[in-house]
């Protein structure tokens, strides 16, 4: 466990989905150089107020960082777009039973139309739950 994890479940704004997102989270800079490498994952879930992804090492990080999204396409035929939003990671577990660590993260700032293509994505994916698709 790390700082700063409470329950998450009483925490939340928003309410998450199960959504399957390829990310990358982007360290800040030091000297010139990223404190860490970029991490790259997939989420576990996601909401408007943050996400959570399962990662073999512990890449907990007590600051800022940088997510870079990769959204489904709304339709067959349009171009795979990206997202980004500057976020703050609140826990870190090591869990036995997902094989890995749990990483929770909450945004902090959307950058651009960000937030309103995610809204989008988590609609289109609730839409489908509810229909059975």
């Amino acid at each position: 466990m790390q700082p700063g994890e409470e329950e998450q479940g009483e925490r939340r704004e928003a309410p998450r989905v199960r959504l399957r997102l390829r990310l990358a989270i982007v360290y800040p800079e030091r000297d010139g150089r990223a404190v860490l490498p970029t991490y790259h994952a997939t989420t576990r879930d996601i909401g408007m107020s943050g996400l959570s992804i399962v990662v073999e090492d512990d890449i907990y990080y007590d600051g800022e960082v940088s997510v870079v999204l990769a959204l489904p396409p709304q339709h067959s035929w349009a171009a795979q777009e990206s997202i980004s939003a500057s976020a703050r990671m609140t826990f870190s577990i090591r869990s036995s039973k997902l094989n890995g660590f749990k990483v929770g993260l909450r945004f902090l700032e959307f950058h651009g139309n960000a937030k309103d293509l995610l809204q989008a994505a988590i609609l289109q994916e609730l839409a489908k739950a509810g229909s059975g698709a």
